[in-house]
């Protein structure tokens, strides 16, 4: 590497855009400046696209650093044609941030807008859960804006405020207007989250088809049936729909009518064809697979809902945020739109737990975690309460097995107990804070599981680290001994070679 100051440019984002975008980004940005490179970094996150990089950006950096989670476009990702790009996973950056910049030149790959995949684009672009999680984050805001006037709507009629709906000219009063307002997002949630996901796969033309098909399937007026086909209708239109239109746009017509398959060809084809699929066979069957889904999950044993709630409690608390987590909050969160609400309800307490207790853990036992540690204690317990579990990431590298285990173990019980107490969250909010704004209840058994199973979670911690450390010390001092006892061996030869 030569001494010239580098100049890179960044682009991160994540399935959901909350965390991971963000702490990506602010790591690259500090690595970069203690190196002395100039970085300018684009965020994708849930907020929209934020510090934008510019033609000028683009064309005086050296390097390109692409982490992505949701991937990007054909179309976005053109703008870095021939430069050298490093395109990597969202969560190998942040758990690889102080290597990254090593021998960048090797890492890096000349980007040509005509290739179709570069690098591991495959893997972070043309994978399943990749686009039911764009499909996911796109969805957010709609049951986000959604469940906060539900939850104001409630708040208000709870406080004593009239709650008249709208009925043969009668004016009806504000806390249902904003209940209808917020119910909105739970209404378009579905074929918003089935638009993403085929436009994913199959960009701008499959984005109308998915949207209008999807709210065909989860409309029971027009679709004659006693349920809607639900996420599950979203997932397979969308999967469906995406991948048709991606092996649609292959076909070449002649070039007059070649600029009409877009916008025009390809729409209007695609929602002919599943649109009546949807009608006739895709729709009701998927209907009745989520009616009998549904009443299996309302009528489920208390035994299985506890054993559930232990599974799912595991799986989000296993990999912080990984594939497993995304599994576990994908099927919670995908239950919203159906007004259940328990299975998310486990989402909202144990995702606080392993970088909450992780920090406390620290704090309790600060001789079994190192400086780096310890100094990131307090933000990774201020970042843990809003329900992001990747600031528990650096913990768990330092010590997987006792880290994980401890987690892993702590939330499934937890999940248990949050079936007990039929603790319920209505929307994806600010994790600690939900029951105060109304979207956790009850807010009081909220609060014990999530004492409970903090307690649970930090002495798993200092027990099984406690015990790792241990027996990695007494690794460590065998492997000194046994070095020990062989140079003085070899030292005992060589004077009994020198006597002789």
């Amino acid at each position: 590497m030569s001494d010239k100051k580098l100049k890179i440019v960044a682009v991160t984002n994540c399935p959901a855009g909350i965390a991971h975008t963000y702490m990506v980004a602010e790591a690259l940005e500090q690595k970069a400046k203690s190196l002395g490179y100039e970085i300018h970094v684009e965020t994708q996150g849930a907020s929209g696209v934020e510090n934008k990089l510019t033609p000028h950006d683009i064309a005086n950096a050296d390097y390109v650093i692409l982490a992505l989670g949701k991937g990007m476009t054909d179309e976005d990702k053109s703008r870095f044609n021939g430069k050298k790009v490093v395109e990597l996973p969202v969560s190998d950056a942040l758990k690889h941030i102080d290597t990254i910049f090593d021998d960048i030149d090797n890492q890096a790959k000349l980007y040509s807008a005509s290739n179709v995949k570069l690098g591991d684009e495959a893997v972070a672009k043309d994978g399943i859960m990749s686009h039911l999680m764009a499909g996911v984050s796109a969805a957010l805001p709609f049951v986000i804006g959604g469940g906060l006037l539900v939850a104001i709507g409630s708040m208000m009629v709870q406080f004593g405020m009239p709650n008249i709906a709208l009925a043969n000219g009668v004016r009806p009063s504000l806390a249902w207007v904003i209940t209808q307002i917020g119910n909105l997002g739970f209404t378009f949630m579905i074929p918003i989250m089935g638009a993403y996901i085929a436009a994913s796969i199959g960009d701008k033309p499959a984005f109308a088809p998915a949207f209008l098909t999807t709210f065909l399937a989860n409309d029971t007026t027009l679709l004659g049936t006693k349920s809607g086909a639900g996420f599950l209708g979203a997932i397979i239109l969308g999967l469906s729909i995406g991948y048709f239109v991606k092996y649609f746009k292959k076909i070449r017509l002649p070039k007059s009518i070649q600029s009409l398959m877009g916008y025009l060809i390809i729409p209007f084809v695609t929602l002919l064809i599943f649109g009546l699929l949807t009608y006739y066979l895709i729709g009701p069957f998927m209907a009745l697979i989520m009616k009998n889904m549904l009443f299996f999950l309302n009528h489920m044993p208390a035994s299985a809902k506890i054993a559930g709630g232990f599974l799912v409690g595991c799986m989000l608390a296993f990999d912080m945020g990984g594939p497993i987590n995304k599994t576990a909050w994908f099927f919670a969160f995908s239950l919203l739109s159906s007004h259940v609400y328990t299975w998310y309800g486990i989402v909202g307490v144990v995702t606080l737990l392993p970088p909450m207790a992780a920090a406390i853990a620290s704090w309790i036992r600060p001789n079994m975690f190192s400086k780096a540690e310890k100094d990131s204690s307090i933000s990774a317990f201020i970042v843990g309460m809003t329900v992001a579990t990747e600031p528990a990431i650096p913990f768990a590298l330092a010590a997987p097995v006792p880290m994980i285990a401890a987690n892993t173990l702590a939330g499934g019980i937890t999940g248990s107990l949050a079936m007990v107490f039929g603790l319920q969250r209505i929307a994806p909010g600010i994790g600690i804070f939900d029951p105060l704004i109304g979207l956790m209840k009850p807010w009081y058994w909220f609060y014990l599981v999530l004492v409970i199973g903090l307690v649970l979670n930090v002495t798993f911690i200092i027990l099984f680290k406690g015990a790792w450390l241990k027996r990695q010390n007494e690794k460590q001092l065998k492997e000194k001994v046994e070095s020990d006892d062989e140079t003085l061996a070899k030292q005992d030869n060589a004077l009994k070679e020198k006597m002789n």
